[in-house]
């Protein structure tokens, strides 16, 4: 058998009996083959195996392709502007929009799409998918490709800023979640290289471990003058037995398609998925961030892009001497019972804050920065926040992320990115109101005699706990031990819905919003964010290049510098101050903002800042405040409130929550956890009366565990952002959930047994 007769039977080959066939037929008509090392290196597993996802592994594989296409344009205009990054090579060298792909009409989409490929065939089963990715760029001689595509952690792509990959690694963690690769690829009108990679398993008496190898002859890879089908210019890379059981679907969360729009969350290029063999049909993969902002091609199942309840475009906001990050956000439509969780269709709903280099996904942020630290606790399934993080310096880069862009690497930019998020959260009014909305729709009215009567319940509990209780406040009685308190929350009245801002042409004014003291106060190194009102249209400010901008926020005095600006919204933005961290205590100065009319006066508002001393963390003894606090049930699985608490659907599994919400610790139940539910519905065939004072006891007894709960984490050391709320925040919630089971439990039956005590005595008198 020849080497072009192998490359066509390969070529051709639908399932692994086919390729080992061909293999074992060639290696026994040319015994000079022999498989040696991948990147040449007799121990490689570690480095291909860093991937831990099938899914992602494709990804780098597609990565490649847009490489290879960006490579190729490059040769065609040698070089010519020189392009620092691949978007500004997209756009000079493939006239890509800045603003991304959703600018593109569909039919510019999918023709571009057609130069990076990815099929997906049926194989031999969902675990055995034959899985190929074809591009149409530079292609690579046989001589080059021991050197690059064959290679582990070569230097090819280290100075080529216009090309995203850096490491020489990634698309070779594909070989871990295959059993065999076709590798072949084409320059111009050169010979085809190709070769076959598979992992081998040495004897295990003298070896530790396997390796991955790739086939030669007579010490070179495979070459083809031609095949029996046209193979033009580029490289294919067909993957054999690839393991797809993760992603099973043919659209959404568990699917391919949804796996490469999260992954390649604004790609530089569109890709074309061809999955008709298995579910029917091909599309272009855009990226969620343009089917966010309105792309829509042949197959979406929305005809003009989701419906959104409130947008912030990209706006850029400086993070010290790492450079600066790119914030945009969406709000959808409130869940419904058949789409509880409107934003898995387009990011993990768990970790839905995403940080993108190069438009690919190489970080989340967990839900909870939304729900717990910018108090959004209802519009964590629906709010998706984008950081575009191609602006950080080199070394914020480096210190923010990991070579298999799987993750970030906790640190001070890490912190950085997440707090600037939660202050931009936190300080936009419409997401206030949207929060506020959707915690109002599921508020029932109580009346006040029960609340009271339940706070008095309450008080008598936790004067059992050592805790001397009033109905209004909670003084703890002082224990033995190191004595420490910080500021506790106070309830505060909710800040009101802001009204809509009637615009007007040419605008008539803007202002500063502040409503606090006459002067804006800030203490050294704090960020704040200023809102400005204005009837102007949104086209009036330009917040990524101020000067083409008719809105002027005036640097400040020195000691406060400006940090940059929100897009203009609806009459609304908000302008980013930050002290300087030795900015002398009392400075003052003035904010001012200018808005130019074209042949009118210009209009200004000013607002007078100073610089204060920080406040300073009580020491004194531990007084703590038991807050107002509220107890609502949540009716099933199936109510838009389960899905807006993001409680798992198993009933088993969770029986309560609570969380600070404007000063009020509000405690939500499950009225369908097993262990209330029965003993509910048991009391309830004996007597109503009955079983509506046991749901009261259960509830007395839900409120005071949480108050509990409240005080420890009140009184416990403070804990870094970043440890906060990742990882290790998840495993938190999954063990305070926990310990709300088990607590539910024995609240039920100690309700229970109060419940009869009191009918027994009733009786008995």
């Amino acid at each position: 058998m020849t080497q072009t007769e192998l490359l066509d039977l390969l070529l051709q080959a639908t399932k692994m009996d086919d390729l080992e066939a061909a293999l074992t037929q060639f290696q026994t008509t040319n015994p000079q083959t022999q498989w040696i090392p991948f990147g040449g290196r007799e121990n490689n597993r570690g480095t291909i195996e860093a991937s831990a996802d099938p899914g992602r592994s494709l990804v780098e594989r597609l990565t490649n392709s847009i490489d290879a296409i960006l490579e190729d344009e490059h040769d065609t205009h040698s070089g010519i502007p020189d392009c620092r990054t691949p978007k500004e090579a997209a756009t000079a060298w493939l006239n890509i929009p800045q603003g991304g792909l959703s600018e593109m009409t569909p039919v510019q989409r999918r023709t571009i799409a057609q130069r990076i490929a990815i099929n997906i065939r049926t194989g031999d089963g969902r675990a055995t998918r034959v899985v190929e990715v074809r591009d149409r760029g530079i292609g690579l001689s046989p001589d080059e490709m021991a050197k690059t595509i064959l290679s582990l952690n070569e230097s090819n792509k280290m100075q080529k800023y216009y090309l995203a990959g850096a490491y020489g690694q990634g698309g070779s963690s594909t070989l871990a979640t295959s059993r065999y690769i076709l590798i072949a690829s084409r320059r111009d009108h050169s010979q085809i290289g190709f070769t076959i990679a598979c992992y081998q398993d040495l004897p295990a008496e003298q070896f530790k471990t396997g390796r991955y190898v790739y086939l030669v002859l007579s010490g070179s890879v495979l070459v083809a003058e031609k095949t029996s089908a046209e193979f033009a210019a580029g490289t294919l890379v067909k993957h054999f037995g690839y393991d797809l059981t993760s992603y099973p679907s043919p659209v959404g969360p568990n699917s391919v398609y949804g796996l490469l729009n999260q992954t390649l969350f604004d790609p530089v290029l569109p890709v074309w998925l061809d999955d008709h063999e298995i579910h029917g049909y091909r599309r272009v993969i855009k990226g969620s961030r343009n089917a966010l902002n309105g792309a829509v091609d042949e197959g979406d199942s929305e005809t003009k892009g989701p419906s959104l309840s409130h947008r912030v475009r990209m706006f850029y906001s400086g993070i010290g001497d790492f450079g600066r990050i790119g914030i945009e956000y969406w709000v959808l439509e409130r869940p419904s019972s058949a789409n509880k969780k409107p934003s898995a269709s387009f990011v993990n709903p768990a970790k839905p804050i995403v940080l993108t280099l190069n438009g690919q996904n190489h970080a989340e942020l967990p839900q909870s920065v939304i729900r717990k630290d910018a108090e959004l606790t209802f519009l964590g399934q629906r709010l998706i926040c984008h950081i575009d993080c191609n602006n950080l310096t080199a070394a914020g880069k480096r210190s923010l992320f990991v070579s298999n862009r799987e993750g970030a690497r906790r640190g001070v930019v890490y912190d950085l990115i997440q707090q600037e998020v939660v202050r931009v959260l936190k300080s936009d009014d419409e997401l206030i109101r949207l929060n506020n909305e959707a915690r109002e729709a599921g508020t029932k009215e109580k009346d006040e005699s029960a609340i009271q009567q339940m706070r008095t319940e309450v008080a008598k509990l936790l004067r059992l706990q050592g805790i001397d209780v009033g109905v209004g406040t909670v003084r703890e009685v002082a224990t033995q031990g190191e004595e420490r308190n910080k500021p506790i929350p106070r309830p505060m009245p909710p800040r009101p819905h802001p009204q809509p801002i009637e615009l007007h042409e040419p605008p008539t004014y803007i202002k500063f919003v502040w409503n606090g003291d006459s002067h804006i106060p800030f203490y050294p190194g704090q960020r704040r964010y200023v809102r400005i009102e204005t009837d102007a249209n949104s086209t009036y400010h330009n917040p990524s290049n101020p000067s083409l901008s008719r809105i002027n926020i005036v640097s400040p005095p020195a000691g406060l510098m400006l940090r940059g600006s929100t897009p203009l919204e609806g009459g609304r933005l908000r302008a980013i101050f930050e002290a300087n961290s030795d900015a002398q205590i009392g400075a003052t100065g003035v904010l001012r903002v200018e808005l130019s009319r074209p042949g009118l006066s210009t209009l200004s508002d000013e607002r007078s800042f100073k610089l204060e001393e920080a406040p300073p963390e009580r020491a004194t003894e531990r007084r703590m405040t038991l807050p107002p606090f509220d107890i609502r049930p949540v009716e099933s699985p199936d109510s838009a409130l389960w899905a807006e608490l993001d409680w798992p659907d198993d009933v088993n599994s969770v029986a309560s929550s609570a969380q600070m919400e404007e000063g009020i610790l509000v405690v939500y139940y499950s009225k369908v956890f097993p262990k209330y539910a029965d003993q509910f519905s048991t009391l309830e065939r004996r007597d109503v009366v009955l079983a509506n004072s046991f749901a009261k006891r259960y509830e007395i007894w839900l409120v005071v565990h949480s108050f509990l709960l409240y005080r420890d984490q009140q009184e416990a050391e403070t804990i870094p952002i970043s440890s906060a709320t990742t990882t290790d925040s998840d495993l938190g919630e999954l063990r305070e959930r926990q310990e709300r089971c088990r607590l539910a439990n024995i609240a039920s039956m100690v309700a229970a047994r109060e419940i009869q005590a009191g009918q027994q005595n009733f009786d008995a008198d």
